[in-house]
């Protein structure tokens, strides 16, 4: 998808953008929480960023998204131990950032944590209202559309097969969302 989007905008432009990076990521919802609006998204396991399978917050100012502000949150964590947590950190204008995840805090981002947590319990504000159950369930839909079926065992539910594999249990008020 990404390589018919250059060709079809060199075509357009009429020169070589092939430096150009370009990022596909399923941005499902646009908050403001404090002074800043951001997105939130996700992106399949193929991208091979960070091995768990998280949620982005960028600003949605960012050009390139998440090269000013990005905070990774773990959808492992949400639903294997129903904790928010950070496994990335980058906010350049505070000169934070962090890789390793437990580092990462959310001291200063009250803001920010308690909007994803409220917003991942929140219907979604889309066309697709009425399908989920919240934004938590579009995360794992986005997230399993994001990444590839074909490299699951049966097709099924590649986000269900990485807790299993990794031998992870979902608490049982996060079940609904693999039934």
């Amino acid at each position: 998808m990404a390589k018919k989007i250059i060709r079809l905008t060199e075509r357009e432009l009429n020169e070589a953008i092939r430096d150009t990076l370009l990022l596909e990521m399923a941005t499902f919802g646009t908050e403001k929480w404090g002074k800043y609006i951001y997105r939130i998204a996700v992106h399949g396991a193929s991208t091979k960023d960070r091995p768990i399978p998280h949620i982005h917050i960028y600003l949605n100012t960012d050009v390139q998204p998440y090269k000013q502000f990005n905070f990774e949150v773990s959808l492992v964590d949400i639903l294997c131990k129903d904790e928010i947590n950070l496994i990335y950190q980058l906010d350049r204008k505070n000169n934070v950032k962090i890789t390793n995840r437990t580092e990462c805090s959310w001291t200063g981002y009250a803001d920010i944590y308690n909007g994803i947590k409220q917003f991942l319990s929140s219907p979604p504000k889309s066309k697709r209202n009425g399908i989920f159950i919240d934004n938590l369930d579009r995360a794992i839909y986005e997230w399993n559309r994001e990444t590839d079926f074909s490299k699951t065992e049966n097709g099924g539910n590649p986000l269900k097969e990485y807790l299993d594999k990794n031998n992870l249990v979902v608490l049982p008020k996060y079940m609904k969302y693999f039934e």
